[in-house]
């Protein structure tokens, strides 16, 4: 029997096409996780120090270590903390992003 010189399909995955579709790419690495998506936009709290934007970040969305400027320990990976940032910045929006800060839940809560 003569051999065919196609080439052998390939396994394939998504639409028919070779390689997965647009919506397996969108996933990547995360597992599918649209916890950042679904969260509500940041809350603004107030105290003496004037107003402040709160966005909690769940477990799932800690991905990097920070230091906590309440308590001065870290918050290690994995851990569910808050990002806070003032809402009424001296020099504008831009530089109040650029200075948040990531809490403990609790050292947030007793500051």
């Amino acid at each position: 029997m003569a051999r065919s010189r196609r080439n052998p399909r390939r396994a394939q995955s998504g639409h028919g096409k070779a390689g997965p579709s647009k919506w397996q790419r969108f996933s990547g690495s995360s597992g599918g996780d649209i916890s950042r998506a679904l969260d509500p936009a940041p809350r603004i709290e107030r105290d003496e120090l004037g107003e402040w934007y709160v966005r909690y970040v769940p477990a799932s969305g800690a991905r990097k270590p920070y230091t906590c400027p309440g308590c001065g320990r870290g918050i290690p990976v994995g851990t569910a903390h808050y990002v806070v940032w003032k809402n009424d910045h001296l020099f504008g929006d831009q530089r109040a992003i650029e200075d948040r800060r990531h809490w403990h839940a609790r050292c947030w809560e007793i500051r």
